[in-house]
């Protein structure tokens, strides 16, 4: 239990670090963007970069992972995202920018994929929803501070400045791994992706299933919430770009704060009950309350709207629980990578959608539309209905235990008797 413990400690600090750098950068990327001349569907390109590249990277991550060793594959990302945030502070234009964000999300796909893994092949099953759940938190805490931090630095420093930060943060995250975790276990493989447990995972009906729900959840965090937002205060509000980036950072704050509320009794209750229920409800409730943002006029009265819709978000609880469920445990880094591949594709699809729907549907005076909101909210519906027809080991393990309790239970005797 203690090394379990350690374990969870120094990846949910790791994580706490590295998503604090990238909360700090995040409301002020597609405004790094503008102030280049780029569009909207430019500035959106800007945010859908890095997880461009993780698409790519997030499988042979999880089995190079298996190969030579979860913790050198963590540092090793670790340290391409100082290198490029670093570069990132003396971008002269646009498409220097752009590729600097396309080499983090190399990066991040080997850090996020490894630190996942790692997380997956130390806690039980019984114990995953519960201690994923601290993970996220951590997650989520890194989230609630850095926009706020983001907003003050762009103030202070200008756009520039958060990549400093973000490469800073990153640097104390490598100390963690390089001194608070042992050197995790290597497989003979080549570091080749084992096609065998790629083709084993997409052949089970319900991985797919709950990893179309999981597309939809990171499909409307970094389409709706990480890119049309900041565009959409910039464009309806008449904000600067640093106005902008301040007022982004204040309503992706609240959303982390309301999701961080939801998110640990959901990792409870989906440990008791099974996972269907809490990440069914999540993302459809998510789809009804996203387009009530549009309607927002200015900060006060958005921040009502996205703290409602952060608290019926953040119930999906980790995802990542429910897919690990379905993994046998001899290929959870291929099935970790797999995972983050197709989460990426999501990622991925959710700026460039939205913003390609915001570009095009600009009123005539320049103003974003309902439009961008509305396909965010359909595409979370359908992802939560496609969620509901999924198996849940966990659920079913639960009703078993508790149909065996009732049957084990002595017959009463009829009181008429």
């Amino acid at each position: 239990m203690g090394s379990i413990r350690r374990t969870v400690a120094v990846l949910s600090g790791t994580v706490f670090f590295v998503m604090l750098g990238i909360s700090i950068i995040n409301p002020a990327v597609p405004q790094y963007g503008l102030s280049f001349g780029a569009t909207e569907f430019m500035a959106g390109a800007l945010v859908g970069a890095l997880p461009a590249a993780r698409v790519f990277l997030d499988l042979p991550a999880g089995s190079w992972g298996d190969r030579f060793g979860n913790v050198r594959m963590m540092r090793l990302g670790l340290a391409i995202i100082v290198v490029t945030s670093t570069v990132a502070v003396f971008a002269f234009d646009y498409w220097v920018l752009l590729a600097v964000r396309f080499a983090e999300g190399v990066g991040s796909a080997f850090y996020v994929t490894s630190s996942l893994a790692t997380l997956a092949r130390t806690i039980p099953p019984e114990m995953r929803g519960r201690y994923m759940g601290l993970y996220v938190n951590a997650l989520l805490v890194g989230q609630i501070v850095g926009p706020v931090i983001g907003g003050a630095v762009v103030l202070a420093w200008g756009l520039r400045a958060p990549f400093a930060a973000y490469a800073l943060l990153t640097g104390v995250g490598i100390l963690f791994v390089t001194f608070g975790l042992e050197p995790s276990a290597v497989t003979d493989g080549g570091g080749r992706i084992d096609l065998k447990a790629v083709g084993r995972l997409l052949s089970d009906r319900s991985y797919i299933l709950v990893n179309i729900g999981t597309m939809g959840a990171f499909f409307a965090r970094a389409g709706l919430v990480s890119t049309v937002i900041p565009l959409f205060i910039a464009l309806n509000w008449g904000a600067s770009y640093e106005q902008a980036t301040v007022m982004a950072g204040v309503l992706l704050t609240v959303n982390a704060v309301a999701a961080l509320i939801t998110q640990w009794p959901s990792g409870m209750l989906a440990d008791r009950r099974g996972r269907k229920v809490p990440f069914v409800t999540s993302l459809v409730l998510a789809g009804l309350v996203a387009p009530f943002l549009f309607f927002a006029k200015d900060l006060p009265s958005a921040i009502p709207v996205i703290f409602a819709y952060g608290l019926v978000l953040g119930a999906h609880g980790p995802l990542a629980s429910w897919t690990t469920d379905l993994t046998p445990p001899e290929i959870m880094g291929t099935s970790m990578g797999l995972y983050r591949t197709l989460g990426d594709v999501g990622f991925f699809l959710g700026p460039f959608v939205l913003s390609g729907v915001l570009y095009l549907t600009l009123d005539p005076l320049g103003h974003v539309t309902i439009a961008p909101f509305l396909v965010a909210a359909v595409w979370l519906v359908v992802a939560g209905v496609a969620m509901a027809f999924a198996r849940d080991p966990v659920g079913e393990r639960m009703r078993a235990a508790r149909a065996a309790g009732a049957a084990a239970l002595p017959a009463t005797d009829d009181p008429k008797d």
